[in-house]
C-alpha cells in the first residue's frame, strides 16, 4: 500500500494550518465531508478608518483576514477557503472585485459568497471595532454575520 507524502508548502499552508486542516479531516473521516474552520486569529490592528476607502478589501498583515468597506460600512473576513483550507492571501488574489483561492481556483464575491466552487460555503465575517481616533481592529474570534457592519 502506498503512502502519499503532501508538502504543506504545496498548497499554501503554514505548518500550523496544515496541521489544522489535517486534524479536522480526521475528526470527520474524510476531507470533503469536514468543514474548514477559519484560521484561529486573535484580535489584529487593521490601520485606521481613514486608510480604508469606500470599495477597498485588502489583506491585513500576515494574518488569514482581510478588511473591506463598502457603502454600509467597514467589514473583515477569514482569507481561510471554506474548500480546502489553504490561506487566500497567500496563495490567492484578494481584490475589491473579490476573492480567488489559488489552491483550487474557488471564487468568492466582495462580501465572501461562492460565486464559484469547489467551496461551498461562503467566508466567515469577523467583528471589527475602532477606537476614538479611528484606528481598527479585527476581532477573529468574534464570528458575525455577513451583513454586519462598522459604520463610521
Amino acid at each position: 500500500m502506498e503512502t502519499a507524502i503532501v508538502s504543506a508548502d504545496t498548497q499554501g499552508f503554514t505548518r500550523r494550518r496544515f496541521l489544522a486542516v489535517v486534524g479536522v479531516a480526521s475528526a470527520t473521516g474524510a476531507c470533503s465531508a469536514a468543514t474548514i474552520p477559519p484560521a484561529q486569529v486573535g484580535d489584529v490592528p487593521a490601520g485606521n478608518v481613514d486608510q480604508l476607502p469606500v470599495g477597498s478589501l485588502v489583506v491585513v498583515g500576515t494574518e488569514a483576514v482581510c478588511i473591506g468597506r463598502d457603502a454600509g460600512g467597514i467589514y473583515a473576513m477569514t482569507l481561510t477557503c471554506t474548500h480546502a483550507g489553504c490561506d487566500i492571501g497567500e496563495t490567492g488574489t484578494v481584490s475589491p472585485e473579490g476573492l480567488l483561492c489559488g489552491c483550487h481556483e474557488s471564487e468568492f464575491d466582495p462580501n465572501g459568497n461562492v460565486v464559484r466552487g469547489p467551496a461551498t460555503k461562503p467566508l466567515d465575517h469577523f467583528d471589527v471595532s475602532a477606537d476614538a481616533s479611528g484606528n481598527l481592529t479585527i476581532h477573529g474570534g468574534e464570528i458575525v454575520t455577513a451583513s454586519q457592519r462598522l459604520r463610521v
